[in-house]
């Protein structure tokens, strides 16, 4: 009866119709997906970079996260999370290289596109080429380009339950965020982003290297609820805001209503509603920092 009410009242997890997981159910789709984002063009002053430093966008290309149950949720990165900041930054004048751990495809949640935000539409298909052959994490830190003569100024997390699969358990990952720390660069993470921190875990080089920062994160207490409206087909395995402050770190962020948090140069938001003021932060930090 329970999962009959359910389907009635669109609160049943959707088999996806291309793999063998679900995307959320059509209450969780109208809850938690916008149909604009909250972009809102800046123009910062007439400033735009004009040197070689880059922004290294770092994404899963894995596709499911496997719930308690067994159930499989097609994830990946949340589209207006990706777009969003870096509309921004790619508009102060700062380019941007897309990087998996292998160099597969990035995975982006094709269910979170924001149908009806033009801007946000055609950033994408401006720029999906880099999504879809990326650059390889394993090979960046093999060839030694993670030093200080790096054009990367910056690592972007997007958010989207993604970022849970494949980046917190990867050692490389782990690596890079110990560089972008020990190197005084900048990081950026947003909603379930700061996820793929748990990465500095596998490299047995001791403490958190962000451990006394604060930040914002997707906040666990609505992932826990996650379920009851079908946006997860279960619970979750873990849960990051509970690793996060295991390791040191504070979350300052109860709800998702669009926070940011800095903390020195790890730069964070809450959730999507963040993503407008978030990417203006990094962009207005970045024009500053570089043109010193």
């Amino acid at each position: 009866m329970a999962a009959f009410l359910k389907r009635i009242f669109g609160m049943a997890p959707t088999r996806e119709p291309d793999g063998e997981g679900y995307i959320p159910s059509p209450l969780g789709l109208r809850l938690g997906v916008d149909s604009k984002s909250g972009y809102r063009p800046a123009d910062f002053g007439g400033r735009r970079y004009a040197g070689d430093r880059k922004i290294m966008v770092l994404c899963t290309e894995a596709r499911y996260l496997a719930m308690t149950n067994g159930a499989l949720f097609s994830t990946g990165h949340n589209v207006q999370e990706t777009a969003v900041p870096l509309m921004h930054l790619t508009a102060a004048g700062f380019d941007f290289d897309v990087v998996t751990p292998t160099g597969a495809p990035a995975i982006l949640e094709q269910w979170s596109v924001p149908k009806k935000d033009e801007a946000v539409l055609a950033f994408m298909q401006a720029h999906r080429a880099k999504f879809d052959a990326p650059l390889s994490l394993a090979a960046l830190v093999t060839q030694g380009d993670l030093d200080e003569r790096s054009v990367y100024a910056a690592v972007f997390v997007p958010g989207g339950h993604g970022a849970m699969v494949g980046l917190p358990d990867d050692a490389n990952v782990g690596r890079l965020l110990r560089w972008v720390s020990a190197s005084d660069r900048y990081l950026v993470a947003v909603c379930h982003g700061p996820a793929a921190f748990m990465a500095t875990t596998q490299t047995g080089d001791g403490p958190h290297p962000y451990a006394g920062y604060a930040l914002c994160a997707f906040p666990d207490s609505i992932d826990r609820k996650s379920p009851s409206i079908g946006y997860l087909p279960g619970a979750l395995p873990w849960f990051q805001c509970e690793q996060l402050a295991q390791q040191g770190m504070q979350i300052v962020n109860t709800g998702a209503n669009g926070a940011t948090h800095v903390d020195r140069k790890l730069y964070t938001g809450d959730s999507p509603k963040a993503c407008d003021a978030l990417g203006k932060l990094v962009a207005e930090a970045l024009l500053k920092d570089l043109a010193a």
